[in-house]
């Protein structure tokens, strides 16, 4: 095992604990924007500053600070908005123990997180309002056990107009009327919420990963994780006050939710996007210059630029000035965003970084983004560790790797006896590595070792510059009968280059042999099949199999001849994804086995054919 280490490429501040991160920058960018959203898309747009920013975490906070919560689980949940913030900080900044929930957890899940979590009070959005009458009446007549005391509506003015805040129950509160109650004891001279010691090192955030509620593992982190994590970030990429940065992904989600308290320590301005039918006018009308996501994300914009290059007839010019351009940057000379203006106006036009993490993504759509002129960057990491371990940057941007670790940040690999081109698991050491599991010694104990590194689950090798390759995870190894290994990532990858393919997904069928079979299922775009295979119409399925045998045929020439896809079907319908845009794979590969078995058909009798036939049927 031969540990690497980060180093800073940019001089950046510690903080001590969250709430000095964020208040400090309150502080010193008071007159810039910290945040810009819409409560609907058909409204206008709202802008906070940081100094409002900042009086409304305090104010909020000295009510928690004086209330009989304070230092106890206080939970929030809800789309992303402002105040969804201005919670989650207060929590945090009172040496409360927050806990985030996913948005998108149906009832019955949130009221098993809630009861695991011994959550006192929840900070929820408005559009959660009527489950949260449903909880509070179940709660009322006795048929759950929660703890839960206060249900605090973020902006009550979100509610519908059929809705309102119950006057016979004193459990749901405005969060407003927290805010300035809290206020009023701060201009009476309160100043018990900056006067509370916080416990850097001990547990102040349960994060539940993604996974049914029996099964989640609670991850217990504590301010010095995640100020730690800030730092190693801010000394790695670089952003400066009054930058704009697009967030989309859910706030509960550790690398949204870490990122973005990168950002708010640098006086980044977050613009909040609409939703996902809004990202490209949310780009158009907010020119951030920043943005931290996940690979679908800018997979599906590509796409669209791709589709408006190939409208106007500009793809030859273009094709033509991407080695003109790069030849002239070779030299010194980068007239990149000059030369593709057109093609960054589609993206706000002043857009120059962008952050993938959560998945791996296609070489191409990286290539692309950097022909335009955007430093495109691959990141790394898990909710157990803060979560960025690593991510490409200026200094070291190796193509088909996550970058180096961060500074302060060790990675290596564990090598099996019977490895072979230094391929492993990937382990990590570092103050950003999680306390444990939420009540779970022995989950803990499986993951991180004796000697402190936290074993992360996913296989891969670290190269001659230091940088980190994931090859897939360990838990969807794909066993052969053979013995021999293969990881769907790598097979995905190389499905996805196919022209009109969105995604795919790899997975070990047991055949009537009972041999492992290797098979995929292909997430189509018919519309642009038919263009590939110049169709005057719409593609048929006899059409879309011809194309798509012939290149899977290429697909399996670029593998060994053990990791070859045997059999495929393709479908137009969505994959079972997780909120961040996972595939969940058990999920997916079980929805996919019962079809085949409500239709008695196997992968071999399917192989090439159209799968949502048997949704039809």
């Amino acid at each position: 095992m031969h540990p690497v280490k980060g180093t800073a490429v940019y001089k950046a501040e510690k903080y001590d604990n969250i709430r000095d991160l964020i208040l400090t920058s309150c502080d010193k960018n008071e007159a810039l924007d910290a945040f810009i959203f819409r409560r609907n898309p058909k409204q206008s747009e709202i802008h906070r500053t940081y100094h409002e920013f900042g009086e409304d975490i305090k104010s909020l906070g000295t009510y928690i600070a004086n209330s009989k919560y304070c230092g106890d689980k206080l939970a929030v949940v809800g789309e992303n908005c402002y105040e969804w913030f201005v919670s989650y900080i207060a929590i945090l900044s009172t040496d409360s123990v927050g806990v985030p929930l996913d948005r998108m957890l149906p009832e019955e899940e949130l009221i098993a997180l809630l009861e695991r979590s011994e959550s006192k009070i929840l900070f929820y959005h408005p559009k959660h309002h009527s489950m949260m009458l449903s909880i509070a009446q179940k709660q009322r007549d006795g048929k759950i056990d929660i703890k839960l005391e206060k249900y605090i509506c973020m902006y009550a003015d979100g509610l519908t107009s059929k809705e309102s805040m119950p006057e016979d129950d004193e459990r749901f509160v405005k969060l407003e009327d927290l805010i300035a109650e809290g206020k009023k004891l701060r201009d009476n001279g309160d100043d018990k919420f900056m006067n509370i010691s916080i416990d850097r090192e001990a547990a102040r955030i349960i994060l539940f990963t993604s996974g049914t509620t029996s099964m989640s593992k609670g991850v217990l982190l504590s301010h010095k994780n995640i100020a730690s994590n800030v730092y190693s970030i801010t000394s790695t990429l670089f952003v400066q006050p009054g930058d704009r940065a697009f967030s989309i992904l859910p706030l509960h989600h550790t690398f949204e939710n870490t990122c973005d308290m990168f950002l708010l320590s640098m006086g980044v301005c977050l613009c909040l996007a609409d939703g996902l039918r809004y990202i490209v006018k949310n780009l158009q009308e907010w020119h951030p210059e920043v943005c931290i996501s996940v690979p679908l994300l800018y997979e599906n914009i590509y796409q669209k630029i791709e589709s408006g290059i190939a409208e106007s007839g500009k793809q030859k010019l273009i094709d033509i000035m991407i080695p003109v351009t790069k030849f002239l940057k070779f030299f010194g000379l980068d007239i990149r965003r000059a030369i593709f203006k057109d093609v960054l106006d589609k993206l706000g036009g002043d857009i120059r970084m962008v952050v993938i993490g959560g998945a791996g993504i296609d070489k191409r759509y990286i290539d692309a983004f950097t022909d335009f002129g955007i430093d495109f960057f691959m990141g790394y990491g898990l909710t157990e560790t803060s979560p960025v371990i690593s991510v490409t940057n200026t200094a070291c941007n190796v193509h088909g790797s996550v970058g180096r670790p961060l500074v302060d940040i060790e990675a290596a690999i564990a090598l099996d006896s019977d490895s072979k081109n230094g391929i492993g698991e990937i382990i990590t050491k570092s103050d950003c590595v999680m306390l444990g599991y939420y009540r779970n010694d022995e989950a803990t104990a499986e993951v991180i070792d004796k000697d402190g590194w936290f074993h992360t689950g996913d296989m891969g090798y670290i190269d001659k510059t230091g940088s980190i390759h994931v090859t897939g995870r360990v838990k969807s190894m794909i066993v052969l009968t053979n013995g021999k290994k293969a990881f769907p990532e790598e097979i995905e990858s190389l499905i996805t280059e196919i022209k009109g393919v969105n995604e795919a997904f790899v997975w070990g069928n047991r055949n009537d042999r009972e041999a492992i079979d290797i098979c995929a299922k292909l997430l189509i775009d018919r519309k642009e099949i038919g263009n590939q295979i110049g169709s005057k119409g719409v593609p048929t399925d006899e059409e879309i199999s011809t194309y798509l045998n012939d290149a899977m045929h290429e697909v399996n020439h670029k593998m060994p001849a053990y990791k070859i896809v045997r059999n495929y079907v393709f479908s137009e319908q969505d994959m079972i994804k997780t909120t961040t845009l996972k595939i969940k794979r058990t999920k997916e590969q079980e929805a996919i086995e019962s079809l085949l078995e409500a239709a008695s058909a196997n992968m071999r009798d399917m192989n090439g054919t159209n799968l949502d036939r048997l949704v039809s049927q």
